[in-house]
């Protein structure tokens, strides 16, 4: 993340009467200060935690070339051989195509990646794996040419092995070197950090607690992790090593708390908005805690007409590539889905996309023909109604093709929030804030929120999902669509296993 907090506060002394005599001689208390290998460790290990995905795919890139160079140098090709040999620049880039394209798939980049050792094994065996036979066919079936098998293991060799070692440095300084967090505002803010850190997000953050502007807004009794008012908690950012101050958005406005957050600046702390943090550290947006103005601010794209005009190109193309690919398919799931109870093999639905307009979706039939008998139920990971082909259908998301034709009509986008029916939207956008505002944007197949989160089957799991279906309202992109695309795909290859 950002630069370390530095051990000194005597600045948190010029705060004034605002603060209590006890909290003020804890403060000008001397600090120890640790040792330069310590420093040095905390300093690289934020480094790797904090690498955005394109600086983790540039060192992998970086790595290969290395390799690849290397390989060359120690295998050389041979001159006699009969089919032209490959390239060092041409190894270089196909290898590093392969890679990448491979990253993205099975989700190398993505933060929960770094926080599980069992992950970055697992990822990184998977993504040499799929690279090393993406590379291969690269280069013998569309180059038409050859590789030295010696110089093509050395390099995947090296990068598994140089590439684990690196994440794996970075999930030590997920583990070992956490930054103190703490929350000005109320328990249900610091409740929901705590909530994400179950779900593993903010692994490399211990939450100290959370403090009010004053002590009439504490309700609760025997809660271990309110500090007190503010003015009283200021001695806790030097003993509980408290390097990020989240301030929550009611107290955001607050002219006086600028009377605690100037010494903590002046002290090395990193003090940042609540919708901010949360956003950047999480790929969410806090639903309860935005505001209408956050719609003012967050300069939504979604009438754009170059990126409208660059997604329905890209919604046209994919849709047409996928149902082509997926023709050799069809026959295989009409007749398992026909054996499963001689019922029909599609159905179709009523679902509300783009600005409230209902239009019907369709799906391969995955269900009982009396799943629901004319009343909304919802579904949920392990329904009893779901037939035994159908468990593997919804897995795979092979139930999802027909969607592609709903694509080609223009009611649905290849990526994009789900779209709901509209009696379920109806008791959403009741029990919801600001649920409408995902129907600015064109339902998907596959989306941010349904790669992000698990199967909803409840008010609370779609307000979850709405967090997410936020945050791609506002980072909608090419970029983003791309790397959902991706891991869509992994989603797919895992599920078919």
């Amino acid at each position: 993340m950002s630069t370390p907090f530095a051990s000194g506060v005597e600045g948190a002394a010029m705060a004034g009467s605002t603060f209590s005599s006890s909290s003020a001689r804890s403060v000008a208390e001397p600090l120890s200060v640790p040792s330069l290998v310590d420093r040095i460790g905390k300093v690289i290990g934020r480094v790797l935690v904090g690498m955005p995905p394109s600086t983790w795919l540039l060192a992998d890139v970086a790595i290969l070339s290395i390799a690849v160079s290397t390989a060359f140098t120690i295998f050389p090709p041979y001159a006699g051989m009969s089919t032209p040999h490959i390239e060092l620049w041409q190894a270089a880039a196909v290898f590093a195509f392969s890679v990448i394209v491979s990253s993205l798939v099975f989700g190398l980049y993505e933060r929960e990646t770094i926080v599980s050792r069992s992950r970055i094994l697992t990822r990184m065996l998977a993504t040499t794996a799929t690279s090393a036979a993406l590379a291969y066919a690269v280069i013998y079936v569309v180059m038409y040419a050859t590789v030295s098998r010696r110089a093509a293991g050395f390099t995947l060799a090296a990068f598994l092995l140089t590439g684990t070692l690196v994440r794996l440095c970075g999930w030590w300084a997920v583990h070992g070197i956490q930054r103190g967090l703490l929350v000005v505002g109320s328990r249900g803010l610091f409740d929901s950090f705590v909530r994400a850190q179950e779900e593993g997000f903010l692994r490399e953050y211990s939450l100290v607690g959370y403090t009010t502007a004053r002590d009439s807004e504490f309700v609760g009794d025997g809660d271990d992790k309110y500090l007190g008012p503010v003015a009283e908690s200021l001695g806790r950012v030097q003993a509980d090593s408290v390097e990020d101050i989240v301030i929550g958005r009611e107290l955001a406005s607050d002219r006086q708390m600028m009377d605690w957050i100037a010494p903590c600046l002046r002290a090395g702390c990193r003090v940042t908005n609540e919708a901010i943090f949360y956003e950047k550290a999480t790929g969410q947006i806090l639903v309860d805690e935005i505001t209408p103005s956050w719609f003012l601010f967050a300069d939504l794209k979604v009438h754009c007409e170059e990126t409208a005009t660059l997604k329905r190109v890209v919604d046209l193309v994919t849709a047409t590539v996928g149902l082509v690919l997926s023709i050799p398919l069809w026959p295989f799931i009409s007749i398992a889905v026909k054996l499963c109870d001689g019922g029909p093999i599609f159905y179709s639905q009523d679902r509300v996309g783009q600005n409230g307009r209902v239009f019907k979706l369709f799906k391969v039939r995955t269900m009982r023909v009396d799943a629901e008998n004319g009343k909304s139920v919802w579904a949920s990971a392990n329904d009893p109604r779901v037939t035994g082909f159908g468990r593997f259908l919804r897995k795979s998301r092979l139930d999802e093709l027909p969607q592609l034709y709903n694509v080609l009509k223009g009611q649905m986008s290849i990526v994009g929030p789900r779209p709901e029916r509209p009696d379920f939207v109806e008791q959403l956008r009741e029990a919801i804030p600001y649920y409408d505002q995902r129907h600015l944007v064109k339902p998907g197949v596959t989306g941010w929120a349904q790669i992000s989160y698990r199967y909803g089957s409840s008010v609370e799991d779609a307000r979850r999902k709405l967090q997410f279906d936020l945050y791609y309202l506002k980072h909608m992109a090419f970029e983003l669509d791309v790397m959902i695309l991706f891991r869509t795909v992994g989603t797919f290859l895992k599920g078919s296993c």
